[in-house]
Order: C-alpha cells, then structure tokens, then sequence
C-alpha cells in the first residue's frame, strides 16, 4: 500500500506501508527518508549553508534516536530500563561508584535529569546513593548487587542487538564509522582528533 502525506511545508512524502504491521515512528522508510532529504535540499538551495554538513548532522540525529528506541523496544523494556537507565548501569559496571556530577557528565546529562533517572533505578533497587566518605556534600551512585546482576544478563543481549544493527557493514566500515563518531564526540572539547 502506498500513502502520500503532506508535509507542513506543503511538500509530499512517499510512504511505503505494510499492510500486516505500521511503521512505527522511529523507522525510516528509506523512500521517505530520501523524499526530505530531497525536501531539504530543495529548502536550503541558494542560502550560504553547508548542505551537506545539515545532512550529516539530519543522519546523525536520525541514527542515534533509531539506536535508542531500537534498543528500548527490542532489548531493554524486558528488563524495565530506558536507554538512559541502561546508560547509568553500564557506566556505573565499568567505573564503578561515581559522583553524581561525574556521572552526568559521562551521560552527557544535567545534574536534574540524573536525579530523575537515578530515583528510578533506586526504585527498582539497580543503584543506591550515598554521601563520599571523602566529601559529605557529594553523593555517589552505586550499583547495587540486584543492578549489576541486570547489567550482565542485559549486555550482552544488548550487545548481540547492536551487532545486528551494523550488521550491513563490513568491519572496517564499523571501524571507520565508531572513528568518525568519536571526531565528532571529542570535537566540542577542542580535539579534534580521534584518539
């Protein structure tokens, strides 16, 4: 079956459907995905922007929200965590015990949304908090015994999941693309060079 939708900015989009299953929202039918990259083009051409700059960034977004919402509906929802609560239990399995500042800035999130995320997986009994024996203003996050026994019984999965997500790509491809990302990543702290 195939649906023409308009677009707010009046243009039209191809969107291919299969009748057994609806797409859901964080699958890109790639006749869609080509149709506003088209859309886009069309929109920026003549202005003094870098086209193709907005479409590596466009590709980036896309990518990491179909990696986390892939991975939430595919992996992590039999386990009860979000991406982000996942995140925490990874970094707290490698890291160990961490600040609370320490670990928004591994999350890349402000201290406020931590908190949130923390209360969660305190509820759950996956992490604990308490003071730093060296600093009694500071509060580390802890994995707790029932959290580290989820992190490893999840990652794996996890990982298993994120190999079929590359599966297309040859593993120089996969090498490549975790080298341009980390350019990327490092690049607001004045690196720009992988390292």
């Amino acid at each position: 079956m195939q649906s023409i939708e308009t677009g707010a900015t009046g243009s039209t989009h191809r969107h291919l459907t299969d009748r057994r299953r609806p797409p859901l929202p964080h699958e890109y039918n790639p006749d869609a995905l080509l149709a506003a990259e088209s859309d886009i083009r069309r929109r920026l051409e003549g202005k003094p922007v870098d086209i193709e700059v907005q479409h590596a960034i466009s590709n980036l977004y896309r990518a990491a929200t179909v990696v986390s919402r892939s991975a939430e509906r595919e992996v992590l929802a039999a386990a009860n965590l979000s991406w982000s609560g996942f995140t925490v239990l990874w970094v707290l399995w490698v890291w160990g015990r961490m600040d609370s500042t320490r670990l928004a800035g591994e999350l890349g999130l402000t201290a406020g949304s931590l908190t949130g995320i923390r209360r969660g997986l305190e509820k759950q009994g996956l992490v604990s908090v308490s003071r730093d024996p060296d600093d009694g203003r500071r509060m580390q996050t802890i994995l707790t015994p029932a959290g580290e026994k989820v992190i490893e019984r999840v990652y794996p999965q996890f990982n298993s999941w994120a190999a079929s997500m590359l599966d297309g790509l040859k593993r120089n491809q996969i090498n490549e693309l975790a080298t341009l990302l980390q350019a990327v990543v490092v690049r607001p702290s004045g690196d720009q060079s992988p390292t």
